[in-house]
């Protein structure tokens, strides 16, 4: 589903437990309600980030420099669009994982519910519980939660691109990278890109990241389903 970032394959197995706990009848139906609405959401959120992120790919290596140079409006436009795209729906799905694991344990949730919120309320309801470490802010998450925030009101990209020029021989091949700000909030004049000089290797990295996070989590759940036979948890 996601190959070549993750083979994902949790996922499959977690959606034929539930199937053959809803032919079997120990599943309840509100859990049910529940798994086909956030499920199902945080996979198409996903695939949302994908598209964005191979669309910049596609957007890097087929635009020529000079035309990256003498139209960098259009090229900027785009790159900060699939950005936005990108950095929303990784922020949504995680957030959706939340809604997700609460939902298997029968936990009612609150107005709002985000990342976080699930270890919270796993703390207070299953105090003890292996699966609230899975909810640790891991140690990527503050980078990724800044840049998701500053998109909102911020151009992530602001007319910033790297040059690289490799040469191999009589060769030479020019390479345009974009970087990622240490601090979007700043102004565009102040802005330093020491820590990610190159959006497209930590946009890589981030979705293997949410995707490992994802696939374990489900791994976790399933495994727990298979042993008590029901849900909830």
């Amino acid at each position: 589903m996601f190959t070549p970032y993750h083979h994902f394959t949790n996922c499959g197995r977690l959606e034929s437990t539930i199937d053959s706990l809803k032919e079997s009848g120990n599943v309840p139906d509100d859990i049910v309600k529940g798994y086909r609405r956030y499920h199902f959401a945080l996979i198409h959120k996903i695939k949302c980030a994908r598209h964005h992120l191979d669309s910049l790919i596609d957007l890097m290596s087929t635009t020529e420099l000079a035309d990256a140079l003498s139209k960098s409006s259009n090229f900027m436009f785009l790159a900060n669009m699939y950005l936005d795209g990108f950095f929303y729906t990784c922020g949504s799905a995680m957030d959706i994982l939340a809604r997700e694991v609460l939902t298997y344990f029968a936990i009612p949730l609150p107005t709002q519910v985000y990342f976080q919120t699930a270890k919270r309320l796993l703390r207070s309801n299953r105090p003890g519980d292996a699966l609230i470490s899975r909810f640790d802010d891991p140690s990527w998450r503050n980078d990724f939660s800044m840049y998701r925030n500053a998109v909102t009101h911020e151009r992530i990209i602001a007319g910033n691109f790297n040059i690289e020029v490799t040469i191999d021989g009589d060769t030479e091949a020019k390479t345009l990278t974009l970087p990622l700000p240490d601090n979007p909030r700043v102004d565009v004049m102040a802005r330093t890109f020491r820590t990610n000089p190159d959006v497209l290797e930590y946009c890589n990295l981030h979705l293997k990241r949410l995707l490992i996070l994802t696939n374990t989590v489900y791994g976790e759940i399933n495994a727990r389903i298979i042993t008590n036979g029901n849900l909830p948890l």
